[in-house]
């Protein structure tokens, strides 16, 4: 193997491979997303629906289910036989008042006006969104 290619695995296709980190860029807005909803807050005490949720939030009810079906996929959030979200040990990370949050470095971190030049708007219509805040 030439010392300038790259180690990836020969068991995996390397279209696998390039799709999992594309879409590593819809799981950090999804992350965005959640945190900055407070999502995980929400969920403290016991699992809600997305109704629920929607209604806490001020969400579109099918957009957040988008959400969160997103984010339990990928193990961020559960969702049990009755469409109600609960928390997960990931999930969890992302609450507001927790030893090691990581709510607001997603929020920091992930949001598209960390990624913006002074010169550039915060809003773009390239992206919408759950709320419109986001």
């Amino acid at each position: 193997m030439n010392s300038l290619e790259p180690s990836i695995s020969t068991e995996v296709p390397a279209s696998d491979v390039m799709l999992q980190m594309i879409s590593g860029f819809w799981v950090s807005r999804a992350i965005h997303a959640a945190a900055k909803l407070g999502i995980a807050d929400y969920l403290k005490e016991q699992p809600k629906t997305v109704e629920e949720l929607a209604a806490i939030t001020d969400t579109h009810v099918p957009s957040l289910y988008r959400l969160l079906r997103a984010l339990a996929s990928v193990g961020i959030f559960a969702e049990d036989d009755h469409h109600r979200f609960g928390l997960t040990p990931l999930a969890a990370t992302l609450q507001t008042d927790v030893p090691g949050s990581m709510r607001f470095f997603a929020i920091s971190q992930l949001g598209q006006e960390h990624y913006l030049s002074p010169s550039r708007s915060a809003v773009s219509p390239l992206y919408g969104s759950v709320r419109e805040l986001l």
